[in-house]
Order: C-alpha cells, then structure tokens, then sequence
C-alpha cells in the first residue's frame, strides 16, 4: 500500500519533470528556427544588394550603348599594360574587329556579321557595331590585356533589332 501511495504522490512530480521538459525542447527548436531564419533574411539581403549592382551596371552599359557615339569622343587613359602599344585605342580596335565570331547575332539571307563600327568607350569596355548587310546589333565587350600581348575580350550585353 505503501508503493502505491508513493507511486501516486510522484506521479504530479513525473508529469511536471516531463511538461518542463516537453517546454524546454519546442523552446529549443523555436530559437534553432529563429537563428534560420535570421541567416536567409541576411543572405536574401546580400543577394538584393548584389542584384541591384547589377541592374545598375546594365543600365549603365544601355546607356553606353545608346550614347556610344558621344561617349567615343572622351579621352581613354589605358593604364601601364597598354605602355608598350603605340597606339591602343586603334589595337582595340582592330583586335575586336579581328573575331567576328564574338557577335552574338546571326546574319540573315546569306550576308556575313561584321564589325562596321567600333569605338573604345573605357579603358575596359568597347562598344561595337554590327551588321550583315541587313540587320545591325550593338554589343558591348570587357576586355582585358592578356601576358601574350593579345585581348580577350567578354561579351556583356547586346541590343539587336527586335528588341
């Protein structure tokens, strides 16, 4: 009789011990969840922050793009690599000319892309202009000086006819 009185006095006590414990771990989890949380928020707003350099940078290079006649006019300092070419502004040039394959368009009724124009916008982006004969584009292009003296050259963005 004893065991069982005792049995019953520490069953208030067992179902206490076992709430509290209950308790403590969705509190556990909560803060768990809550730290996840907090951690997507900042890396959503990294992401945010980079997304909008980047729609700045487009707009930036669209505006290039439209404007790349007046933007040509405006000297070009090309930095030390370029110190041992005479002229860098026309080895730019001529070097973009010089890959055609680099035009992101396709010719029409069998004519052949070409760059027609090209004008030197930076010291680090070119803008050139395209055509086949029957329809034109406009891309601009990074380029970089390579340690064999020639450019490599990467494509950034494009207007062409239908847009």
């Amino acid at each position: 009789m004893k065991t069982s009185m005792m049995n019953k006095s520490l069953q208030p006590t067992f179902k206490l011990l076992l709430l509290s414990l209950f308790t403590l771990l969705i509190v556990s989890s909560c803060k768990d969840e809550e730290r996840e949380l907090e951690n997507s928020d900042a890396s959503l707003d990294s992401l945010s922050q980079e997304l909008e350099r980047y729609k700045h940078q487009a707009d930036s290079l669209q505006l290039l793009i439209e404007n790349g006649d007046e933007a040509a006019e405006y000297p070009v300092y090309f930095g030390r690599a370029f110190d041992s070419i005479d002229n860098p502004k026309a080895f730019v040039e001529n070097s973009l000319r010089e890959k055609p394959d680099l035009i992101p368009l396709e010719p029409v009724v069998g004519g052949t892309m070409a760059f027609r124009q090209v004008n030197v916008l930076t010291e680090n982006w070119v803008l050139g202009i395209y055509d086949d004969g029957h329809i034109e584009g406009k891309s601009i292009y990074s380029y970089e000086l390579q340690p064999n003296g020639e450019l490599k050259f990467t494509h950034i963005t494009s207007r062409h006819p239908e847009e």
